[in-house]
């Protein structure tokens, strides 16, 4: 959830975790324990994202 008031829209949840994704395809550390046999950077990145864990944030326009 973000700090302002709205959640994160789809689009913005999406680009949130593809870039979190490209991140960790690029060697960034993971945030979270990856299950066994588990090594998409995408799955990762949702497993964090659902977490809570993605430290990526979004500023909006007011």
């Amino acid at each position: 959830m973000p700090n302002g008031s709205r959640p994160y829209s789809k689009f913005e949840k999406t680009r949130i975790i593809s870039a979190r994704a490209l991140q960790i395809s690029q060697g960034s550390p993971v945030l979270v324990e990856i299950p066994k046999g588990e090594f998409k950077p995408i799955e990762i990145a949702i497993l964090e994202w659902d977490a809570g864990l993605i430290p990526i944030d979004i500023k909006r326009k007011a």
